[in-house]
């Protein structure tokens, strides 16, 4: 049996997941970052992200900077490494090692990714804080745990309340509280 022709424009995603993810930080000159509401799994709102698929971290990070929002990015800082438990769709995929980057630089006009990207926003820290707080009120009404992020991830994907209106994504809270972002 032969395996079904990808159309056009797909990504070529792997189905084993290389537990390595990257997330970059794009921030604009009043202070806000950009958050992309996810189209798919996980729902939630995070910065751009995905997996390494072997391209090596600051290369992944461009890559999906641009395949989520159009952005290039001319300067990057790495700003963080964390493991964490977080699943994902993948085979395999029990945990990530997220490495996260700033984009000191960058160039572009935010074109979001019809296939992955549902919404984008500038926030400001006010908003990034609500966003927050939604998450946290979910985990508080569904007696859940930021320390249990399989289970949370697990929540988040079946609800369909936080599907329609949902706050930051579970491992991208984990992340910003490392950072001090919240």
């Amino acid at each position: 049996m032969m395996e079904p022709v990808k159309p056009v424009g797909m990504k070529n995603m792997s189905k084993k997941c290389d537990n390595t993810s990257v997330a970059i930080i794009v921030g604009d000159r009043a202070g806000k970052i950009l958050l992309i509401e996810r189209k798919k799994y996980n729902p939630g709102f995070a910065l751009p992200a995905g997996h390494e698929d072997g391209d090596g971290a600051e290369a992944a990070a461009k890559k999906e900077l641009f395949e989520e929002v159009g952005l290039n990015a001319l300067i990057m800082n790495l700003v963080l490494i964390k493991n964490l438990k977080n699943p994902c769709k993948r085979d395999g995929g029990n945990y990530h090692v997220w490495v996260v980057f700033v984009a000191q630089k960058w160039e572009g006009e935010v074109k979001k990714s019809d296939e992955e990207v549902k919404s984008f926003i500038w926030a400001d820290e006010k908003k990034v804080l609500d966003l927050a707080r939604k998450l946290e009120k979910f985990i508080e009404e569904n007696k859940l745990s930021t320390y249990d992020l399989p289970a949370l991830v697990k929540a988040t994907n079946e609800s369909e309340g936080w599907k329609k209106n949902p706050g930051l994504e579970p491992s991208m809270y984990v992340l910003f509280k490392e950072l001090k972002i919240i």
